[in-house]
């Protein structure tokens, strides 16, 4: 009977329909060692990759490559409806196909249980007979009309899960699938297998793709970043309230006992402030009394001397009205004797004696004038006649200049009324112009800023629309109820964590209790188990054991236990195989012939029955008593039982109620989140609107300008041109008039200097015949200056006897009046003096009774000055005291001069402790605040809210004092909780972390050994790689083992006390390597790889890609990869009878001898090889199955057969030869 071996599980064929040509079929058998040939760009490479889609690789990594355009995998391979890819293969349980198609632009995989053939893939032929292939969207329902089993999957991921046997029990359906088409083993897989085949393929040297291959074979397929989540959030909060807690420990030691002794300063001088303030309001009372009895004696006295200062003012006055009138009087009569002294002195100035002899030779200056008058007039006649000679000659010659002049005026006006007409009329035209342009200008400028102004309002209203643009209040008003809500979910989710706070406090009281009672129950046990095996004992001891010693001893020796008894162990009396006799003869004292009194030996080996019994019943009523205590503790571990049953059941209930209200917290933090974006797109959208508007606006006005500024430059040219026209024609006009206009002017200039030669030279001869004559002006002045000074002489002297008979009326009448005027100026002076003298005393006296009034009313006043400023002292103190609260009437009596003496000082010392409180409250407050949200600063900032006033942060001190140690020991063992679980937590991440630091030196031990197998080829030695495990250096390993091993020394001291600092910044080092609550770190980055290699018997070292090449020539760096990508193969498959598709792209650089042993590698292994060699060498033809030549200009693949090779026929002729030659 012949075995029947398996076959192999492997790639058949690839066969392509209507995808690489169109239209056409092309099918390439890959059974064996496989060539394709071909010119540059006829596309080798491309075929080579669809081996990475059978062994399912992603379709996106496979595509053609135009320049810079990458075409999808889709529209490239299977570009038409009736594009297929099959790939026909062979598995353990028969051949199959694996087809690729494109539906809705992405790629589908069909599995066929059935060998390939085309006309599955055709319907009948047309009438012409053209092929009809059919489309793929009625494939999968082809296949099954004709009862073929077939799955349709859509994913690459699902393909690969088939194909590779890697599909899981939970994925029912892909297992099923599994089971019938995958390449692998029943009950195995082939994980991984589509990155080795992708490797192989790339010849890429960088040792980066190489260590992403590793790590995906390490995991098994799984996520390459490793990823440890934690709630960072909360650690910060734990981190926080660790730092808070050693903050508020070092304030406890520090400021908290100098705060507490502040706060009983103030409590102290407060105290006794309320005394003094009793006090203080008795002596008001008492000093307010004695004010009002100091101010009605002082307004009596006032009273007394106003009434007398009203009767002496009386007296005061009269005496001075006398006075006063007599000094009228005497006033009067100086002022007429004054008056008649100063008249007198007027007449003396006037000189009336002088006067007097003028007037007697008034005649003789009468007679002098007349002379002189006819002097000048004889001097005058003679002038005149001179004069009028001259005058004749000047009117004459004065009448020609003036006809002359009136002629040449009458041409100038003429000419110049002609000239100024024409200007009149060039400067209307002018003007006309001018005006012209203004009222252009004018015009443009109003249309100007009428445009200018509409634009600018314009623009400022969309400025204001721009500046306030803002959310509608619908929205805002959805912001602030959502913003309500959030706040009350999380005052609700706050109040909830708190109760389960209480609710896993009081859990982890009641399991500390409950283990306190289990310990004590086990120690109970112990001491029934201890007491029933002493029972056991001692009962044996009445029972004893036949034939042993202790039945010989109680049968036949009375009071044995007295005697003998007292040396005998128990396990003596319990021999059975000591065989005990007594002579008769022997005395009861003897043993063995010494005789001994037994009184006196005081061992107690042997006991008593009845002392037996009673240590038997002691001994029942202890286990009984036992018992009951026993009974006891399991009731109450009951009891804890039941009511953490109940706390559990309450905890589940209020973490569930948070579970709810955090997901309630997430959705309105969601839903604000969503509002603020809707408001603030809604927001930008609509200043992009205005701002596209205002540019718009901005952009008119400015070619408005543009415009406006073009138009009054072409207006002012015109104007210009305009001027210089009208300038050119009136200077024609103007020049000739111009002309006579300047001859006259010359001419009538020449006539007026001829003129005023004539007069000159006229004036002179008048002058030189006046002279001749003896007639000159200093002649006629001196005659004048004497008649002006008789004339006043002469008019003075006309009024003389008029004033001459008023000067002897006044000294007859009013000079002789002198003396009665100065009589009786003396008479009032003396009253004067008498009455003044009167009023003198008067005032003495009046000073006498002053000066009294002041002595008592200062006495008054000093008394009342004096109780006044106690009053207002103890007024003002009081004030002082107005925050203070009044002690009781019971209260200590203080002197006034103590209070007023000490005060100052209490108030300084409550000020000084008031301040101090504040000052070191507000070094808590501020020393906390650091620590932002922590608990503690929480239950200081909510107290600290809940206070309407506290200034001096005295309530808050109280609070800081006695409250919040209550807060710290529950937050201290909050902190201890999380830290101990925290830690745990890190240190298990630590750990996985060393375990991936064994699975890689376990990988590394285990790629090398299937390495050695492939050290096949010529000038290359043993081939190896190294993975060198980087966690000791890595940052994050480092904080990590740092951190455990904080943490481990902590657990070990002590872990119910607050972690070390050292803890926390362990903590903050591991915290400060996480990124959104997760540490990340790619598994190829926990290591580094090295490949060493033997070449031409010289060991070498490559670290990089760059030393791969540079080790060796590229062929032999390619040799390297292969037998590294390869044994990663073999590694996967394993014992699997799997026949590995390798596609290889470049065999050239290889040298001959290494070619058929690269070849002889995967015949070991079972394995084939691929290639895409342009012009395989003759040298290596004969090792391929098949060869295949790419026609690109006829859109085909050709078979290269040993026909149509003659060297390939020759070396098949030999194999044949050898074959059949008998060995």
């Amino acid at each position: 009977m012949t075995l029947k071996v398996a076959p192999s599980s492997k790639l058949l064929r690839i066969i392509l329909i209507d995808s690489y040509f169109k239209g056409r079929r092309v099918e390439v058998d890959v059974s064996g060692h496989t060539n394709l040939s071909g010119t540059n760009a006829a596309g080798k490479t491309t075929f080579l990759k669809l081996v990475r889609i059978f062994f399912a690789d992603a379709p996106g990594d496979v595509v053609k490559v135009r320049g810079k355009i990458r075409e999808s995998f889709v529209n490239y391979y299977l570009p038409r409806l009736t594009s297929y890819i099959v790939f026909e293969y062979q598995t353990h349980s028969g051949i199959k196909q694996a087809v690729c198609f494109s539906k809705n632009e992405s790629i589908n995989y069909l599995f066929v249980d059935k060998p390939f053939e085309l006309a599955d893939y055709t319907a009948e032929p047309s009438p012409d007979g053209t092929l009809n292939l059919i489309p793929c969207t009625n494939i999968y329902r082809h296949f099954r009309l004709k009862q073929v089993p077939v799955k349709a999957v859509s994913s690459p991921s699902h393909y690969q899960k088939i194909i590779l046997g890697t599909a899981g029990f939970s994925e029912k359906d892909l297992t099923e699938a599994k089971h019938r088409f995958s390449l692998a083993a029943p009950g195995k897989n082939l994980s991984m297998l589509n990155t080795v085949v992708g490797a192989a393929l790339e010849r890429n040297t960088d040792f980066k793709r190489i260590k992403e291959l590793l790590s995906s074979i390490m995991l098994n397929g799984g996520k390459n970043e490793l990823e440890f989540t934690m709630d960072v959030a909360s650690l910060s909060i734990w981190k926080t309230d660790y730092n808070a807690l050693r903050t508020y420990d070092d304030l406890a030691s520090s400021i908290l006992p100098k705060l507490s002794k502040s706060l009983y300063t103030a409590e102290n001088s407060e105290a006794i402030l309320a005394e003094y303030k009793h006090n203080l309001l008795a002596y008001t009372e008492q000093f307010d009394y004695s004010v009002k009895a100091l101010t009605l004696e002082l307004a009596a006295l006032n009273t007394e001397n106003s009434t007398a200062n009203l009767k002496t003012s009386d007296e005061k006055s009269s005496l001075a009205d006398q006075i006063s009138d007599n000094n009228r009087i005497v006033d009067g009569a100086k002022r007429q004797i004054e008056t008649i002294e100063a008249e007198k002195i007027s007449w003396e100035e006037k000189d009336v004696g002088s006067l007097k002899s003028d007037y007697a030779n008034i005649d003789h200056y009468q007679a002098q004038l007349d002379n002189a008058s006819v002097e000048k007039a004889n001097l005058l006649d003679e002038a005149q006649n001179i004069t009028a000679k001259f005058d004749k000659l000047k009117s004459k010659r004065q009448a020609q200049f003036y006809n002359l002049k009136d002629q040449l005026s009458s041409q100038l006006s003429v000419a110049n009324a002609e000239y100024s007409e024409i200007t009149v009329k060039q400067n209307r035209v002018m003007s006309e112009a001018g005006y012209d342009l203004k009222t252009a200008i004018s015009e443009n400028e109003n249309q100007l800023q009428q445009l200018s102004a509409d634009y600018e309002n314009k623009l400022s209203h969309c400025h204001f629309k721009l500046q306030s643009v803002d959310v509608s209040k619908e929205a805002r008003a959805q912001l602030n109820l959502a913003q309500q809500e959030l706040q009350r979910a999380n005052e609700a989710l706050n109040a909830d964590s708190r109760q389960a706070i209480d609710f896993e406090r009081q859990t982890q009281n009641s399991a500390i209790q409950t283990d306190k009672i289990l310990s004590e129950m086990a120690d109970t046990a112990n001491t029934i188990k201890t007491q029933v095996s002493a029972k056991n004992d001692l009962e044996r001891l009445l029972n004893p054991q036949k034939n042993s010693l202790h039945e010989f001893l109680v049968n036949n020796v009375d009071d044995w236990s007295e005697s003998i008894g007292k040396f005998l162990a128990p396990a003596v009396l319990a021999s059975t195989d000591l065989n005990p006799d007594f002579s008769a003869d022997r005395s009861k004292n003897d043993f063995k012939g010494l005789t001994l009194d037994w009184a006196g030996v005081y061992n107690d080996f042997a006991k008593t029955s009845d002392t037996i019994s009673a240590e038997i019943e002691q001994i029942d009523q202890h286990i009984l008593q036992l018992n009951e205590t026993k009974e006891k503790l399991s009731d109450k571990v009951k009891a804890i039982a039941n009511e953490q049953s109940a706390l559990q059941q309450d905890l589940i209930k209020i973490k569930a109620k948070i579970a709810l209200k955090q997901q309630l917290l997430e959705s309105i933090n969601a839903n604000i989140n969503q509002l603020n974006i809707e408001q603030k797109n809604a927001i930008e959208q609509a200043k992009l609107v205005l701002e596209t508007e205002a540019k718009a606006l901005n952009n008119t006005l400015s070619k408005l300008g543009r415009e406006n500024k073009e138009k009054l430059s072409q207006i002012n040219q015109q104007h210009l041109d305009r001027i210089r026209s009208l300038q050119e024609q009136h200077m024609g006009q103007n020049v000739e008039l111009e002309e006579f206009i300047k001859q006259t002017e010359e001419k009538s200039s020449q006539n007026t200097t001829e003129y005023s030669l004539a007069i000159s030279r006229l004036a002179a001869d008048e002058k030189n015949q006046l002279n001749d004559k003896n007639i000159d002006t200093e002649s006629l002045n001196k005659l004048d200056n004497e008649i002006v000074t008789l004339e006043k002489q002469l008019s003075r002297l006309k009024n003389a006897p008029g004033i001459i008979s008023s000067y002897n009326a006044f000294m007859s009448n009013s000079y002789s009046q002198l003396d009665s005027l100065n009589d009786k100026s003396f008479k009032a002076s003396q009253g004067v003096t008498n009455l003044t003298q009167s009023l003198t005393e008067l005032t003495d006296m009046i000073k006498a009774r002053k000066a009294a009034f002041i002595i008592n009313r200062e006495a008054i006043t000093g008394k009342l000055s004096k109780v006044s400023q106690q009053h207002e002292m103890a007024l003002r103190l009081t004030n002082r005291l107005g925050e203070f609260e009044q002690a009781f009437d019971t209260a200590q009596t203080h002197s006034f001069e103590t209070i007023c003496g000490e005060l100052d000082n209490i108030l300084k010392s409550h000020r000084k402790a008031l301040k101090s409180i504040k000052g070191y409250a507000e070094q808590v407050i501020s020393q906390m605040n650091i620590h932002l949200n922590s608990a503690i600063k929480k239950s200081i900032d909510m107290k600290s809210n809940a206070l309407e006033i506290d200034p001096n942060l005295r309530l808050i001190s109280d609070y800081i004092v006695k409250e919040l140690p209550l807060v710290i020991n529950e937050v201290r063992d909050l902190i201890i909780e999380n830290a101990a679980l925290r830690g745990m937590e890190l240190s298990g991440f630590y750990d996985q972390l060393k375990r991936y630091e064994s699975d890689i030196n376990a990988f590394s031990l285990r790629v090398n050994s299937y390495l050695e197998k492939k050290t096949v080829f010529s000038a290359l030695g043993k081939i190896s790689i190294n993975l060198t495990p980087l966690l000791e250096s890595h940052e994050v390993f480092s904080a990590l083992k740092s951190f455990k091993k904080t943490y481990e020394a902590w657990s070990k001291k002590n872990q119910q006390s607050l972690p070390p600092e050292s803890y926390g910044v362990a903590m903050s080092e591991v915290l400060t390597k996480f990124t959104h609550n997760k540490l990340v770190e790619r598994h190829s980055n926990l290591y580094d790889i090295s490949f060493e290699a033997v070449v031409n018997n010289e060991r070498k070292i490559a670290r990089s890609g760059n030393d791969l090449k540079d080790i060796s020539s590229n062929g032999m760096s390619y040799l390297i990869l292969l037998a590294f990508t390869t044994s990663l193969g073999s590694m996967i498959k394993g014992t699997q009878d799997v026949d590995i598709l390798y596609g290889v792209d470049e065999l050239g650089e290889i040298s001959v001898e290494n070619v058929d042993s690269l070849f002889a590698m995967f015949d070991k292994e079972k394995d084939t090889i691929f290639t895409a060699i342009p012009n395989a060498d003759n040298n290596f033809m004969g090792v391929y199955h098949k060869r295949y030549f790419i026609n690109k200009p006829k859109n085909r693949f050709e078979q290269i057969t040993a026909n149509d090779d003659p060297l390939l026929k020759a070396i098949s002729a030999a194999q044949t030869s050898t074959v059949g030659t008998p060995s």
